[in-house]
């Protein structure tokens, strides 16, 4: 699997969340997976949702976002991420380009929204947002057999 980072503006704060995942990603990368282990644990609990976030700033939101990384992986590495999403002349940060770039790929692709799978280059448009852990089981597991058609999915 290959998870690309795909911003949706119509939620804020998700730029946050992926400028923050991504300078992990390079930063420590052995730390990605825990970091969005974190995340998703903290999303399901309330956290970065459009509720949580309203009357936030961008810097409260990296804040939170900030001790995840660390408790994903150390002080050193928050430290080093923290940098990256500080603000430069013109209001930008280190990952800001790093956004362009992954928007400017899903755009090229037609994505719009998430999920948007894609199995050997092809779009499985069946998937959706609101499948359980059993039904994503139940279209992976023929293995393309079905190519990748639900016939699983009841």
């Amino acid at each position: 699997f290959k998870v690309h980072h795909v911003v949706q503006p119509w939620h804020p704060q998700g730029t946050c969340v992926h400028e923050a995942a991504l300078a992990v990603s390079m930063t420590a990368p052995d730390a990605y997976k825990p970091f969005i282990r974190e995340v998703i644990s903290a999303f399901d609990a309330g956290k970065f949702k459009d509720e949580d976030t309203w009357n936030k700033s961008r810097a409260d939101i990296y804040s939170d976002l900030l001790k995840l990384v660390v408790e994903a992986s150390d002080e050193k590495t928050g430290q080093h991420v923290q940098g990256m999403l500080a603000m430069q002349e013109g209001g930008c940060n280190e990952m800001t380009q790093h956004i362009k770039w992954a928007t400017k790929f899903h755009r090229a692709r037609g994505v719009h929204v998430t999920p948007t799978v894609y199995v050997n280059g092809l779009e499985a448009g069946i998937v959706s947002s609101g499948w359980s852990a059993e039904q994503w089981k139940s279209f992976l597991e023929p293995m393309g057999a079905d190519n990748f058609q639900g016939s699983k999915l009841g």
